[in-house]
């Protein structure tokens, strides 16, 4: 009798093992609960319910399908081993007879706080689709407490047209792309939740805040497009597209990360990270670039003499005055460089390199600005002509502001290896690439039939352009998508970028500083962010960039990465420069432990991250931190003074921590009062402290 008794209990208790086992998935801190009667799941961190009753979505050929509509799941798991660590995955299947099957595949690991989750359609069949979302959710979710501090991240698509990060007040809908963030600004507690493969999909994450605290209507899928994505267009001459589709018997959707952080800046900075380990950066052991670009103020006017002239100035004047990095600065010829012969441009080159320096230059290897459709594509013996490279929507060219060309087909990459081949064969070590957001353009069709999304035919060219570039040439791209990321050293943060200080002026240092608030952890995915040349004075107009807005624009820079300068430095050619705009040059970039914080080559990171003002403008205080300082710039937008104080434990500091605090720019040293840091900033200018730590 006993015998039976503890039989029966024994197999009651492996049923409910069993039927555990297929309804949750524990790993780390998180556990995912299938309900069992309407087949959703509850993502839950440290028993608080992140995201309830989700459920995958996806299009196949005329039908959308939901995992929740599924008759039958399963679970299994398997140990595995990567780039992310040791860990296990979960699969849980989803089988239907009329339906194909679906699956939805977990990732943990065992030192990670976060996990990954991606969704697959299977069939025996052929089968097509341009969306995949692996998590959707129609519940409203709770995870903050009730705050005016909640916001959700908006993240642009690209770099273009002026388009701001947004740090939202959580009572709006948000669309972002490739990533977001959903946290509470007091006390940082939030989610990060964004694609980590960039090999096919433009991700979108879509949700909507409601009463300052919870989110509805999540959606986070492979395959929107967007008026941000430069595919949706109302302009007559730029035809819009749907996301391209993927087809076959098996189908994936990107990747997708999701964390709970105590600090959402550190879950953005582990968002970084995830992507590099996928798609690990280019390799960069040279120190941030330093130099000078002429695009701020020679702009069409740049000439060869002139440029010269800039080059012996600054070898004269900055190099020796602290303005190079591991002994180097680059000269960088920006568009409207065809104003030089070849002969020119050879001797530019060498004249570059006798001064210490090394020459660049700049190009579009996705546009066409000169509209002219017959004229034969440089580089292809004329056997293309421009109509034959171009993408095409609704049988009409694509385009942003120039005709896009098709990254796949043969006559772009005849043109790449003819540009390419010719600066590396004048001695360029450095090339501005520049609109290549017209290489991510969804189209009727690409030239590579293997390829039918904008992102896969992206990625084919920019990696033809890298292995063409190789290691002769630095690329450094300039209007450029957010992801993939994997084939530039650096890549300007913002649009373009001037000397005004103001916040409502487009390319304002304000302006460029909303990118670096919100994107800082870029520096992950790229070896160095760029804040775009430095513009310090205006000809004609002396009383524009006054001492305090140049202080500002110069630390926008050195906080954010590469320092690139942009004055007309000339005495000499065809358009000579206002001699006021050199000695603010020489008087603001000399200053040496300023300099020292560019030679870091990191991006500081906002304090707050919610307290920019709306709709669309930047935080005012950053800081980063090493084994041996703390640095914190504070600007000042306004046009008065402003007197105030920063609590070090926002800082992530005590006083008993700190043994000598300096401001950089005037070298005054302050003293820590209360456990407070305190500043006097004049109306439009910006203060930047060093606080040394005891050791």
């Amino acid at each position: 009798m006993k015998k039976t008794t503890l039989s029966i209990f024994f197999l009651l208790y492996c049923i409910n093992v069993f039927s555990q086992s297929v309804r949750d998935i524990k790993s780390n801190d998180w556990t995912i609960h299938l309900n069992p009667t309407t087949k959703k799941l509850t993502y839950s961190f440290k028993g608080k319910k992140i995201i309830e009753e989700a459920y995958a979505k996806v299009k196949v050929n005329t039908d959308t399908l939901y995992s929740s509509d599924y008759a039958d799941v399963k679970l299994t798991s398997a140990n595995i081993s990567d780039g992310f660590g040791k860990g296990k995955r979960f699969e849980l299947i989803y089988s239907d007879k009329a339906k194909p099957t679906l699956k939805q595949y977990f990732y943990f690991y065992s030192k990670r706080d976060y996990f990954s989750t991606e969704t697959v359609v299977e069939s025996k069949g052929k089968i097509s689709s341009n969306y995949l979302a692996p998590i959707c959710s129609d519940n409203t979710n709770t995870f903050l407490q009730k705050s005016a501090s909640n916001r959700g991240l908006r993240v642009p698509f690209d770099n273009d047209a002026f388009v701001p990060y947004l740090s939202k007040p959580l009572n709006e809908a948000i669309t972002s792309f490739e990533v977001s963030a959903i946290f509470n600004g007091e006390n940082r507690n939030g989610i990060v939740i964004g694609s980590i493969e960039h090999d096919t999909w433009k991700t979108g994450i879509k949700y909507k805040g409601i009463n300052d605290q919870s989110i509805h209507k999540l959606e986070v899928y492979g395959g929107i497009t967007d008026e941000l994505t430069r595919d949706i267009s109302d302009k007559e001459d730029r035809p819009s597209a749907e996301h391209g589709s993927i087809s076959g018997h098996r189908l994936k959707s990107p990747k997708i990360f999701l964390g709970y952080f105590a600090d959402w800046r550190k879950g953005l900075e582990e968002y970084g990270k995830a992507n590099a380990i996928i798609s690990p950066p280019m390799k960069w052991d040279e120190g941030t670039p330093f130099g000078w670009n002429s695009w701020a103020a020679m702009a069409a006017k740049v000439n060869y003499e002139g440029a010269i002239n800039v080059s012996d100035f600054i070898k004269k004047e900055l190099q020796t005055n602290n303005f190079s990095n591991d002994g180097t600065t680059y000269i960088v010829l920006d568009s409207f460089w065809d104003n030089f012969s070849d002969e020119q441009l050879l001797q530019f080159v060498a004249h570059c390199n006798s001064n210490g320096q090394k020459a660049g230059i700049y190009w579009c290897p996705f546009s066409d600005w000169i509209g002219n459709t017959e004229a034969f594509v440089e580089g292809t013996s004329n056997q293309y002509h421009y109509k034959d490279a171009y993408l095409y929507s609704q049988g009409k060219p694509r385009k942003i502001e120039s005709l896009a060309m098709d990254p796949t087909h043969p006559a772009t990459k005849q043109r790449i290896d003819y540009f390419i081949g010719k600066f590396k064969k004048l001695g360029f070590k450095y090339v501005k690439i520049d609109f290549i957001n017209n290489g991510t353009l969804e189209a009727d069709s690409f030239f590579n039939t293997s390829v039918t999304t904008g992102i896969q035919a992206y990625n084919e060219g920019m990696k033809y352009l890298q292995e063409a570039c190789g290691d002769q040439l630095l690329m450094a791209l300039s209007i450029a998508p957010t992801f993939p990321s994997q084939y530039a050293v650096t890549k300007r943060i913002s649009c373009d970028a001037w000397g005004s200080i103001n916040e409502d002026d487009w390319g304002s240092t304000g302006y460029m500083l909303n990118s670096l608030s919100f994107g800082w952890w870029l520096d992950r995915v790229y070896p160095f962010n760029d804040a775009d040349h430095i513009l310090l004075h205006k000809d004609g107009q002396p009383l524009n960039y006054q001492e305090g807005s140049n202080r500002a624009r110069v630390t926008s820079a050195v906080i954010t990465g590469v320092y690139i300068i942009g004055d007309n430095l000339s005495e000499k050619g065809s358009f000579v420069g206002d001699p006021i705009a050199r000695e603010r040059t020489k008087s603001f970039t000399s200053n040496s432990e300023i300099n020292d914080i560019a030679r870091i080559g990191k991006s500081f990171y906002p304090v707050e991250g919610y307290t920019a003002p709306q709709p669309n403008k930047t935080e005012r205080v950053f800081m980063y931190e090493t084994d041996k300082e703390v640095y914190v710039a504070i600007f000042n937008f306004n046009k008065e003074e402003e007197i105030g104080n920063i609590e070090l434990k926002r800082l992530n500091l005590n006083s008993n921590q700190i043994k000598q605090v300096k401001e950089l720019w005037f070298g005054n040293e302050v003293t820590i009062k209360e456990g407070k840091l305190p500043y006097t900033i004049p109306g439009q200018d910006v203060r930047v402290f060093k606080l040394a730590k005891k050791i």
